[in-house]
Formats: C-alpha cells, structure tokens, sequence
C-alpha cells in the first residue's frame, strides 16, 4: 500500500469511530470527550485507532 492509499483507508475509515457509549454522540476531529455528554471518548478512540493500525498491518502484509 503506496502512501496515498494509505491516506485514503484512513480518510474512508474515519466513520468507523464509534459513537459515544453515554449518548451516542458521533466523534468530532479534536475531541476527546463526548460534546453532548461530557463522556471520555479515549477508550473509543484507542479502540477504533488499534483497529486502523491492525487494518493497515493487514493491508501492508496482503501486498507483500
């Protein structure tokens, strides 16, 4: 996977952060806690963003 393929997974895959657990208010770029509820969204984030990287390992080891 070239750089720019790279780019785009993460682009396209930026609506798989999961919602709030409290309220289920849907991620915003900058936030760490939920701007509905004042949930912290870290543990979410920390999740979605180990599953990008594993997505990518996976991508990168496919075109090997």
């Amino acid at each position: 996977m070239n750089h720019q393929e790279k780019v785009q997974f993460l682009i396209n895959i930026l609506d798989h952060i999961p919602p709030c657990p409290g309220c289920g208010m849907r991620w915003s770029t900058g936030d760490f806690e939920c701007p509905h509820c004042g949930e912290d969204l870290d543990g979410n984030l920390t999740a979605w963003a180990e599953a990008v990287l594993d997505k990518l390992s996976t991508q990168t080891s496919d075109k090997d």
